[in-house]
């Protein structure tokens, strides 16, 4: 009985675990010298917590004189 407990247990965990789901990532343009920032939100439609977090990160990127970098909310 203990055994089907915990097997239950787990398999409703590791279904929690992969739950997909909308997530929005913001993302800030800021250009070296200067005070001014924009703000851009992208949503990540269907997806896993860490795919969401691969995802946002790779929108984060430098050319210079710009900097864009991306945060999960």
């Amino acid at each position: 009985m203990k055994k089907l407990v915990l097997g239950v247990s787990a398999m409703a965990l590791l279904g929690l675990a992969s739950c997909k789901k909308d997530y929005d990532c913001e993302c800030t343009y800021q250009n070296t010298g200067s005070t001014t920032t924009v703000t851009e939100h992208k949503t990540i439609k269907n997806s896993s917590l860490d795919d969401a977090k691969k995802t946002c990160d790779g929108y984060e990127s430098s050319d210079g004189t710009i900097t864009k970098t991306c945060t999960l909310l």
